[in-house]
């Protein structure tokens, strides 16, 4: 009997890709490594997603919840039209993406079924550089996510196909602009900044959030001295440091932390393994206008003070069911949650 489960899926593929190969086989290919590695995984793995499989040019995602799927499409198509922006590219790549929830069949480590076919036909139907979601997600997300989406009524990609009711990004009131396609105004308003109490360490951000929250965890609520702290995550590339560097040291064995060595404000946040992340964690009240980044997840749950009331509806987890802190457990020997902390004692094989 086939195991089945539901599922949101992101199906994403390269606008004119054959195209653009044919004009500059190796500027594109490697401008597509690029965008996979430094945008696209950086995005999934911090929405708690997983790539489950790579199409050449495109790729398919999956994701437990509905909202963070379409967070980050959002969070892909913003920076993928804010680096090309940055980077002056007229020739830049882009994508349609689609977003889709339904019932799919587990084979492996893939996945198949309608909800992945959906996914597939509504990225066919959205715009370059923008999103199509189905009437589904768009019950699930609905004031939810960041994103206005237009109502494009039923739509088949094929004739035999089964009509899907399409929700999908619009464009400026005179149709020459996608809803990510920013100009020099708009990416200098976008520009991030923040900084720690006394004013050594500064910080600029050139790239917009990959995620927000809450986390409720034990380390947190000791590196910050509160019940519990807020976050935003960025990509890596996209954070600079312009002039004293926070000073880092291991929390865990799987994570290091930044604080000011002048005033000991708490800034930062990186897992180191298996393999150092992509994205950097800021501690939101770090930044200048923390008001803009409103917390939609919260995280280590376990931990969660029995006397504070949480009255939203966001996602809520353990830090057991984040896959990523799955993975870096295991990867220094460490599987089982009940093993994991700060003072976490590593195998000897470890040591």
């Amino acid at each position: 009997m086939m195991e089945r489960k539901l599922a949101a899926i992101v199906a994403a593929d390269v606008v004119g890709f054959a195209g653009l190969v044919s004009k500059d086989e190796d500027g594109t290919l490697s401008a597509l490594d690029q965008l996979i590695n430094q945008i696209v995984r950086v995005q999934v793995e911090a929405h708690r997603g997983r790539i489950f499989k790579s199409l050449g040019d495109g790729i398919l995602a999956e994701f437990t919840s509905t909202v963070e799927a379409v967070n980050c499409a959002i969070g892909i198509q913003k920076s993928l039209a804010m680096d090309a922006l940055g980077a002056g590219s007229k020739e830049h790549l882009r994508l349609r993406i689609g977003v889709s929830v339904g019932d799919v069949v587990i084979q492996g480590t893939d996945l198949l079924g309608d909800g992945v076919n959906a996914a597939a036909r509504l990225q066919a139907m959205a715009d370059a550089g923008g999103i199509a979601v189905s009437s589904e997600v768009m019950a699930q997300t609905r004031g939810k996510v960041d994103i206005a989406l237009e109502d494009c009524g039923h739509k088949k990609f094929k004739d035999s196909d089964e009509p899907i009711h399409v929700f999908k990004t619009g464009q400026s009131k005179d149709g020459t602009k996608g809803l990510f396609d920013f100009d020099e105004e708009a990416l200098a308003d976008q520009l991030i900044k923040g900084s720690c109490l006394c004013g050594s360490v500064r910080i600029e951000v050139s790239l917009p959030p990959i995620s927000t929250g809450y986390c409720h965890c034990r380390i947190c609520q000791k590196f910050t001295g509160s019940a519990m702290s807020t976050w935003t995550a960025f990509p890596l590339s996209g954070v600079r440091f312009t002039d004293k560097e926070p000073q880092y040291f291991a929390s865990s064995p799987i994570a290091e932390r930044g604080f000011c060595s002048v005033c000991g404000s708490s800034l930062t946040y990186r897992l180191v393994r298996p393999n150092p992340a992509a994205y950097l964690v800021l501690f939101t009240s770090c930044l200048d206008t923390p008001e803009k980044f409103a917390p939609r997840v919260h995280g280590g749950m376990e931990s969660k003070m029995h006397w504070l009331d949480i009255l939203d509806d966001f996602p809520r987890t353990t830090c057991a069911e984040s896959r990523a802190l799955q993975d870096a457990w295991t990867s220094v020997g460490l599987p089982e949650p009940k093993n994991w902390g700060a003072r976490a004692k590593l195998p000897d094989v470890l040591n």
